[in-house]
């Protein structure tokens, strides 16, 4: 994992982690790192994960980027302490990639406060607990060894029978008894809700099934458990300064195993305590060994037993979410084209996590440059999937050299043969010829592109038929175009159009057109930006209500 700390020009700073494949930083509110820098551009630039590396990009910015003074042109990789320069705003990148913690047992002696080395079983690795205790050396005697690996057969064979995840703690809990001399055994597992708070799953007595109806715990214990990762053994808690507390004192507790249950090293879901009175036997390293074994075998089958946990549930469709999400961002394209004369940009805001717009910069066999912009009926997930489709279905055909208008029909009746009846895309692809500036187009339901000429005027590009997906046999028009030097083609999703205010005013094409009126002389990013800064004020506020996307071909 990685993060930006965000150094203000006031000597504030903010830090900033890096969750997605692509990153945007800006001064735009749509910006995923928004920036309060007037020098800074909409858009600015973009922070993107490749793998284990990060790279910055320059997205067209007025004022430039800077990478450790050097000005960003392309692609630069980012190193941890590495510093951007916005405007007067200084971001520097750094890695925050944590090592596994170290589940280390404690060995407490007899109230000794500091660690004795040769008291200290480092048991690392946890995801094969088993072979670490065995290779120690406390485990020296084949006696101990023989002994381990009977508990873990056991462990075994006993919990295949659990079914529920109460049914497999009782099942720990009667092991744990068999394993250890402790007269009370306490499983608890971190409360789902809040995931802070401990919930007691199993409290029982030896030779007692009833649950112990009121339960104390040592908060000293619970927190080197539960908060450090490390496993408890003392020898007389009476006297012992870490854990002797009036809840110890008062239950003449004289020995406290205490182990931490996980699969992940990184998350300890719970805890098995197991104690002793004052006239019972003390707790050994042997002790110590067997319960810690016993947890790490035990926590497998706890977890899975977990699994219909609303909390697993919601852990899991997050993680396909967040899948789906850098899938679909590997689809839009690593940059602009560069082609000699002309000026491309194309930017896409999804409504959700998740969109359903599509918009593509392909090079063709024929030194043309395709450009396409496609919108899926729907948001969310089944957009996305559809989007998908549309991505690969276009560059399937571009790779076979299929002409335009083929490429349309063949993608059509594709889409048509493979998607839901309720389901539909529009799209808008044309190819460029870059010597001339000749456009030729198809526009198969989308919203009509417009033309900004150099003198100001505003076109329409006006050429239809029917969206895909809803018709094999459709057939579709060849428009054609030029675009001269000065000239701007405009390519949008209706997001843009249709944006809403918090009066539920739309945003509409007279707007749309007034701002590409009177930007048309910029850059192509300077364009993006003042649309996408008239479409912020426009809707202040107001949740989006559809994906915004833009594609910009200027000739110079």
């Amino acid at each position: 994992m990685a993060h930006l700390v965000v150094k203000h020009a006031n000597g504030s700073s903010d830090q900033f982690p890096i969750a997605r494949l692509r990153t945007t930083i800006g001064r735009s509110a749509r910006a995923d790192l928004c920036i309060a820098d007037a020098f800074a551009s909409r858009l600015h630039a973009e922070v993107r994960q490749e793998g284990d590396n990060f790279w910055l990009i320059d997205l067209g910015s007025a004022n430039g980027t800077r990478l450790n003074g050097t000005p960003v042109n392309g692609t630069l990789p980012l190193q941890s302490g590495s510093e951007i320069q916005i405007g007067e705003t200084r971001i520097v990148f750094e890695s925050d990639i944590r090592p596994p913690i170290s589940f280390s047992s404690t060995l407490i002696s007899d109230g000794t406060q500091s660690l004795d080395p040769s008291q200290t079983i480092s048991f690392m690795g946890r995801r094969n607990p088993t072979t670490e205790i065995l290779d120690s050396s406390m485990s020296a005697s084949m006696g101990s060894r023989n002994n381990l690996l009977g508990l873990i057969s056991k462990v075994g064979i006993a919990l295949l029978s659990s079914s529920g995840l109460d049914d497999t703690l009782n099942q720990v809990a009667t092991l744990v008894f068999e394993a250890v001399p402790a007269e009370r055994v306490v499983i608890m597992l971190r409360d789902e809700k809040s995931d802070e708070e401990m919930v007691i799953k199993v409290a029982r007595h030896r030779g007692s099934d009833t649950k112990i109806g009121e339960v104390r715990v040592s908060r000293a214990i619970l927190s080197e458990v539960m908060e450090n990762g490390k496993s408890v053994l003392t020898s007389d808690a009476q006297q012992d300064p870490r854990f002797a507390s009036q809840t110890i004192i008062l239950q003449g507790i004289r020995s406290v195993l205490a182990v931490p249950m996980c699969v992940d090293e990184r998350h300890v879901f719970g805890i098995i305590y197991a104690d002793s009175p004052t006239t019972q036997s003390t707790f050994t390293s042997d002790h110590l060994n067997i319960l810690t074994t016993l947890a790490s075998v035990a926590s497998i089958r706890v977890e899975n037993a977990s699994l219909i946990d609303e909390r697993i549930n919601r852990e899991r469709m997050e993680r396909e979410l967040e899948l789906a999400t850098e899938i679909q961002q590997r689809f839009q394209p690593d940059g602009p084209p560069t082609i000699a004369g002309y000026d491309f940009q194309g930017i896409s805001f999804s409504c959700y996590e998740i969109g359903g717009d599509y918009y593509d910069f392909i090079p063709r066999h024929n030194g043309r440059m395709l450009v396409a912009l496609g919108d899926v009926s729907g948001k969310g997930t089944s957009a996305s999937l559809l989007m998908s489709s549309l991505h690969a279905a276009i560059h399937a055909q571009v790779a076979a050299k299929t002409p335009l208008a083929e490429l349309v029909t063949a993608v059509n009746v594709y889409l048509t043969n493979n998607t839901p009846t309720n389901r539909f895309i529009t799209l808008f692809v044309a190819e460029l010829e870059p010597t001339t500036g000749e456009l030729t187009f198809i526009n198969a339901g989308h919203n009509s592109p417009l033309i900004g000429r150099a003198d100001g005027s505003i076109e329409l590009v006006e050429s239809g038929g029917l969206p895909l997906g809803l018709m094999d046999f459709a057939e579709y028009d060849v428009g054609h175009a030029k675009l001269n030097p000065g000239d701007v083609l405009f390519i949008y999703s209706d997001g843009v159009s249709e944006a809403n205010n918090l009066n539920e005013d739309e945003f509409g094409m007279d707007r749309l057109k007034q701002v590409i009126s009177t930007n048309v002389s910029r850059s192509a990013s300077g364009i993006r930006d003042r649309v996408e800064s008239a479409l912020s004020d426009f809707t202040g506020t107001a949740a989006p209500n559809d994906d915004i996307t833009l594609v910009i071909v200027k000739r110079l």
